[in-house]
Parts: structure tokens; sequence; C-alpha cells
């Protein structure tokens, strides 16, 4: 929005003479920086919404067909990045937490609202939803940017390193034929490379299997997770129990890369974190619907659940960050659950069918 186009609002409100003050407040005596369209009912405002051309929403949370903090959880499904307002009859200081902590960027009790305040939440409102998104963008970049390199590497691993190791292999069983010829001192060294030359073979395929595996593009996600959970198994000494639909089928190449970012992080928790000697990951599909559960049975994550607003959210771990981050910027949500008896971590993405 340039700043030589007024600021487009929408007001959720049924109260007319409030819809009045409102209008009088921004339109009169707002010179032109303001314009006001109303909506009585929150059904009328989502459709409004959808249509598009919104800078910013005043939202009230008593509406004839919505009430209290369901009515900004459903305008914000719809809203996208279109900042919301609180402007409300409910001087609730626990209504009032829970609005912000879930999205809202301010609330406003409708008695205590003048020109200024008004005019003034408005445009930080705006501010503060316009650097969000920013750094939003920013985050969604750099996933994408070290996915990249992941992939980079992972190749570079497979197509050099591995290859040069695998020539290492045979020139060494080469010479293990030869063994008869060397002294006691030369055959222990041979041993000793082969067995060095196997371990190193090993933990490169890992470390490449970690960082991107190889066949999440040619096979899809259901073609890797079991390869991938094995693996995982193995490594780990953490008996895991898989479940994955037999009609998972392909999916779109960025919600794949997600779920397996998902699936990997939490498994990789579970080792560093839970205590816990059992796992379980299941997929689900539905209508237009991609489901992920990791749980395991260990200790819980210690305080508040990351991301739940409380004392304990400043300690979110980057993993973590990054999984919401990922689900985010595809439209689905990311859920913990955590506690004495163990963590489930539930991550839902939306998705379209796409050719075979």
């Amino acid at each position: 929005m340039s700043t030589a186009e007024a600021t487009r609002v929408l007001l959720v409100e049924d109260n007319a003479g409030f819809v009045y003050l409102v209008r009088d407040l921004l339109v009169r005596k707002g010179h032109g920086r303001f314009t006001v369209d109303a909506a009585g009912s929150l059904a009328e405002a989502l459709s409004a919404i959808r249509a598009g051309g919104f800078d910013v929403v005043l939202l009230d949370l008593g509406l004839p067909d919505s009430r209290r903090i369901e009515t900004f959880s459903r305008m914000r499904a719809a809203a996208g990045d279109t900042p919301i307002v609180i402007l409300t009859v409910l001087n609730d200081d626990e209504v009032a937490h829970e609005a912000m902590k879930a999205g809202a960027q301010d609330y406003l009790v409708k008695d205590q609202v003048d020109e200024s305040l008004l005019k003034r939440s408005i445009t930080y409102a705006i501010e503060r939803a316009a650097n969000q998104k920013a750094l939003h963008d920013m985050s969604a970049r750099l996933l994408q940017l070290q996915d990249e390199e992941r992939r980079r590497l992972a190749r570079e691993l497979h197509d050099g390193t591995a290859q040069d190791l695998a020539a290492l292999s045979m020139n060494l069983s080469v010479l293990r034929r030869h063994m008869d010829a060397l002294g006691a001192d030369g055959r222990a060294a041979l041993a000793d490379s082969v067995v060095c030359a196997e371990r190193c073979a090993s933990e490169l395929k890992t470390m490449s299997h970690l960082l991107y595996p190889p066949l999440l593009e040619e096979m899809g996600l259901a073609g890797v997770v079991k390869e991938y959970v094995d693996g995982f198994a193995d490594r780990s000494g953490i008996a895991v129990e898989l479940d994955v639909p037999a009609d998972l089928g392909r999916l779109p190449p960025e919600t794949e890369t997600a779920l397996f970012r998902v699936m990997q992080e939490s498994l990789a928790n579970i080792l560093r974190h839970s205590g816990s000697s059992t796992a379980a990951v299941r997929f689900t599909r539905g209508a237009g619907e991609i489901g992920l559960e990791v749980n395991d049975k260990g200790r819980g994550m210690p305080g508040e659940l990351p991301g739940s607003g409380g004392p304990g959210g400043v300690l979110l771990g980057i993993g973590i960050r990054g999984m919401r981050e990922r689900m985010r910027q595809l439209g689905g949500r990311l859920d913990i659950a955590s506690g004495p008896g163990g963590t489930t971590v539930k991550a839902v993405l939306p998705f379209m069918e796409i050719e075979q």
C-alpha cells in the first residue's frame, strides 16, 4: 500500500451506532486517509475478507453468529496476513491475553477508544503485520536455501566422495588377494584399512541420508520413510512403529519435503531428549489434507510447551521453530502435546492431487 492510498478498513460490528462512530472518527475526521466497509455478522465478514482488498480488520467479538475468542479464531483463519485489531466491549484481561497470543495485533475496549487511539492502533497494526510478514518470508527463504544446500552436499557426497571410497574398497579387495606376500605388519595395516573404509562408507551413507534422502525426489515420501525409519531404529536402538497408508501416493514436492523434515526432526528430538525406548510414526491422508503424527513414551518437555506463549516459549528450539515455519508457509499447522508420559507432534498440511 502506497502512502497516497487510503487505508481500507473492514469493520466487523453489528451495532449501527458504533459503526457510525467509527466511520465518523476515521472517515469524516480522517481527511481521506481511511475508508470503512462494515459487516454486521461473521459470515458477512468472512465473505468480505476472502474477496480481499482490506488493509486491516476491526473485529467485535460479540456477533449474532459468533461469540468471544471463536470469532477471532475463525476470522484469523480466513484473513491470511491481514492484521486484526479487536474492538470490543469485553474489558477482560484473560480474553485479551488469549487473543493477543493467538495473533491479534491489538485489543481495544470500545468505551476507551478515541480518535487518536484508534488511528494509532490501526497504523501500528499494519506496520507490525508487514514486519512479521517480512520476517516469515525471510525464514521461508532460509529454509529453502537450507534444503538446497543439503541437497547439493548430499549429491556431492554421493557422486564424489562415496565413489572414491568405493574405488578404495575395490583396491583394498585386490590387495587382500595378495596378503601372503605381505609381512605381519602389512597384513595388519591392510585389515585395519578395510575396516576403516567400510566404516567410512557406512557413516558417509548415513550422513548423506540425513542431509537429504537421495530417493525422495524419485520415489516420493511413501517410498523413503520406511528406509529412513529402519535406518534410524538401527542406529539409535529405538524401536519405531511406522504406519503409512497404502494410498498415500505422491504429494507436491514441497509437501513431501516439509513432512519428511518434521518426521526427521521429531525422531532426532526423541533420540536426543526423550529417553524413550520406543516411538511411533503415523501418516494419514484425508480429503485435501495430509497428516503426520510422531509420539514417544519419554520424559516429555520441561516447563512450558514450545510456542505456548508462556515463559518457556523463549526456549523454543531452532528445530521446532523450523518445523512450525515449514507448516505455516504451506498453510498447515503444527501442534505439540507433552507431559510426563511422552510427547506427541502433529503436523497437518492441505494439499491438492497431482498427476502421477
